[in-house]
């Protein structure tokens, strides 16, 4: 189920940053052109913003890309729910059928640019880091 990443030292180099500024361990990195995913663990995220309330402009600023941050979960609705928190998620429809998982879904219509991303860079991201904990096959956006 888990598909295999590659960890390079600038993927390293954002891993350290993130632990020294949120003192916390780092459950996943990934990122593309613009972008920059962080997963912590569950329960973890309310403690860096209580440490440190700036920190996504404080990792901004450092790595100069879009920042977000998520909480993993053992739960498929609850992780997509963390992992597209900024795009104010409306509705998300999960469709298990022979072994796939499908999910679409609905967020404010002037942030469907942004959640799909240049090229569909951000959701095939987003789609990656399910992947690597359930067996999603497609992650759409509704219009």
């Amino acid at each position: 189920m888990a598909n295999e990443i590659t960890i390079d030292n600038r993927l390293m180099g954002y891993i350290a940053l993130f632990e020294s500024v949120t003192h916390e361990n780092l459950r996943e990195c990934m990122e593309t052109e613009d972008l920059v995913l962080f997963v912590v663990n569950e329960k973890k995220i309310g403690n860096i913003f209580k440490r440190n309330p700036n920190v996504v402009s404080v990792l901004k600023d450092r790595i100069n890309k879009h920042i977000i941050m998520a909480e993993a979960s053992r739960d498929l609705l609850t992780m997509t729910r963390n992992i597209l928190f900024r795009y104010g998620v409306r509705e998300i429809h999960i469709n298990w059928k022979e072994g796939q998982t499908d999910i679409q879904v609905s967020v404010a219509p002037e942030e469907i640019g942004r959640v799909i991303g240049k090229e569909g860079r951000n959701i095939k991201l987003f789609r990656e880091v399910l992947a690597r904990y359930f067996p999603v096959h497609s992650l759409s956006v509704k219009q």
